[in-house]
């Protein structure tokens, strides 16, 4: 079982290329334009970051032509075990959130004080599923993606390793921020292609 540690990497060089896809680009990027950034830049390997079946991506034409390059893919995300496991608080306080609501909604009186009481349990705990779902989507996966990337750097034996991120564009509105400012905080230099002005240089 892996445990989330997050460690600079010594005596190595690392720069991140951070770029953000719509969800279906990766069925209509222009090969050859990508095969040039690639071959620019030294990519090492490339992670991906999108809310598709790792078997579908590997169908894809972005696939096809990283292994035509010899290129590493790797697809970075919070282990299924530290999922389940994290969610398991969640579903136990949506359960008894909505055995509280279905009391309320029984409740002849909802302005007795046994009903105010009631209500504001059930806000309580709404607030703090919402709290946890934001911890875990917008604090820890992020770290997790950090840690995947890190260890895929870890397979490079060259001291200049060089990688290109693709994250799903609704999805980096959410955690590309993080995971940049995590990278930093481990001395990976970090280039973004994530903001309209810049998307120019890295369209393939």
């Amino acid at each position: 079982m892996e445990v989330l540690e997050l460690k600079p990497i010594h005596k190595k060089h690392i720069c991140a290329y951070v770029a953000k896809k719509n969800k279906d680009d990766f069925h209509y990027f222009d090969i050859a334009k990508l095969k040039k950034f690639l071959e620019k830049k030294k990519i090492d390997f490339v992670t991906i970051d999108f809310n598709v079946d790792l078997k579908e991506f590997k169908e894809s034409e972005l696939a096809k032509a990283l292994n035509d390059l010899s290129i590493m893919y790797f697809q970075v995300d919070i282990p299924e075990y530290a999922m389940g496991y994290l969610y398991q608080e969640i579903v136990e306080k949506e359960q008894l959130l909505n055995e509280l609501y279905e009391e309320f909604e029984s409740m002849s009186d909802k302005e007795s004080l046994k009903a105010e009481s009631l209500k504001n349990w059930i806000d309580v705990l709404r607030d703090e599923i919402q709290d946890k779902e934001n911890y875990i989507t917008l604090k820890l996966r992020p770290q997790w993606i950090v840690k995947k990337m890190l260890d895929a750097v870890k397979t490079i034996s060259s001291e200049e390793v060089a990688f290109l991120h693709l994250v799903q564009e609704d999805i980096c509105e959410d955690i590309c921020a993080e995971v940049t400012e995590q990278l930093r905080e481990l001395n990976v230099r970090v280039v973004q292609y994530t903001k309209k002005h810049n998307i120019i240089n890295i369209e393939f």
